[in-house]
């Protein structure tokens, strides 16, 4: 094989062919969560603490109270 077909050969990548003899490589990206997704749940994280700080706490104070 020459220089030329070697490099060829490792340039185009493995069509998917599922076997039982051989290990399965599937490339994965990094992955992660998205800086939105990251927001919003940040943002529905701090309006739930500020919402039980206001709504909760003073009706569990006023029942503890009595």
């Amino acid at each position: 094989m020459s220089d030329a077909a070697s490099d060829q050969a490792k340039a185009e990548p493995e069509p998917f062919i599922e076997r039982d003899d051989r290990e399965t490589l599937l490339p994965y990206d990094k992955g992660g969560v998205p800086l939105y997704v990251a927001l919003l749940w940040v943002g529905f994280i701090i309006a739930y603490i500020v919402v039980m700080s206001l709504v909760a706490l003073p009706d569990l104070k006023s029942w503890m109270a009595h």
